[in-house]
């Protein structure tokens, strides 16, 4: 029986910690100046809905670091860090605006609330 509830404890923290080292795998290949990696794991954890990697990955789009410089996607991470508390969110989906057209805008808004249904399920979006 402890046997047993041991491995229930492990099963359901696997999927916690494996998001948690995307994070953490992106934040050390960042420090290490790696930033193929580090965009790679700060995506896996954003995707997997880890709320730390939403600014990380909208400056790798902003500044082009790991990928192609992307403003619409900055934009879109932005907006998901700032929803999620990050003081710097609103000021840096700022920044990816001011070079973009009012399409591009509007196209980056329609991408954010795909994203935010994505990543938030239908549950969150009924409140």
């Amino acid at each position: 029986m402890i046997f047993r509830s041991i491995l229930l404890l492990i099963a359901l923290l696997m999927p916690v910690s494996s998001v948690m080292a995307g994070f953490e795998a992106g934040e050390a290949a960042n420090r290490e100046g790696n930033r193929d990696t580090a965009f790679a794991e700060y995506q896996a954890a954003a995707l997997a809905g880890d709320k730390r990697a939403y600014g990380k990955l909208g400056s790798m789009y902003l500044y082009g670091l790991g990928t192609k410089r992307d403003y619409s996607m900055a934009y879109v991470w932005f907006g998901l860090s700032k929803e999620n508390g990050d003081k710097y969110g609103e000021r840096f989906q700022q920044t990816a605006a001011s070079v973009m057209t009012g399409e591009e805008v509007r196209q980056a808004e329609t991408l954010l609330s795909d994203y935010r249904k994505q990543l938030t399920g239908p549950e969150v979006q009924a409140r």
